[in-house]
């Protein structure tokens, strides 16, 4: 499905648009730059992928993705330049409805793209322990000492600190 006779088995907690921006970063650094499809085509692709995962997609992105997928597989010399394109167009064809979100909705299904995820804490699971206001590099959470501290989500930039320091499971994404 993902590449040129591999198989990857994922779940609904990992991201299509992610996993072939994954794919998509490793051919266009292992490039060797010699045939110009695969050298920008690739590289235009991470493009705009990462444009997508960024909540920057534009309408028509769906579609200027296969084609220029469909372009750099078909007019590469090499193997790894046909076989780059084969994530984009895989999850295109098996996960249109994630791109569709990413671009349309501006959120992530499976809550792994952080720019496009809002996060909170649960008061009721909250025990104030100051973890998250302490891995926050923006002080975007506030909060007294045991006692509940809340994400203030102007100034959130949604790294996603907060989340990995909470050992209590309070921070959430939405």
């Amino acid at each position: 499905m993902m590449g040129s006779g591999g198989m990857v088995v994922l779940d609904e907690t990992d991201c299509m648009v992610n996993i072939s921006k994954f794919f998509l970063e490793f051919t266009q650094s292992e490039s060797c730059g010699k045939c110009v499809p695969c050298r920008l085509g690739t590289k235009r692709l991470l493009e705009i992928l990462t444009r997508i995962t960024e909540g920057e997609g534009k309408e028509g992105d769906i579609e200027l993705l296969q084609t220029l997928a469909e372009d750099v597989r078909d007019s590469s010399l090499c193997g790894l330049g046909m076989s780059a394109p084969n994530p984009v167009l895989s999850t295109i064809k098996y996960f249109r409805h994630e791109y569709e979100a990413h671009i349309k909705n501006k959120k992530c299904p499976a809550k792994v793209c952080n720019k496009l995820l809002t996060f909170f804490i649960r008061e009721d699971l909250c025990v104030g322990c100051g973890m998250c206001a302490r891995a926050c590099p923006v002080n975007a959470i506030s909060g007294e000492k045991k006692q509940p501290h809340k994400v203030d989500n102007a100034a959130c930039i949604q790294c996603g600190s907060c989340f990995d320091a909470c050992k209590f499971s309070a921070v959430l994404k939405e």
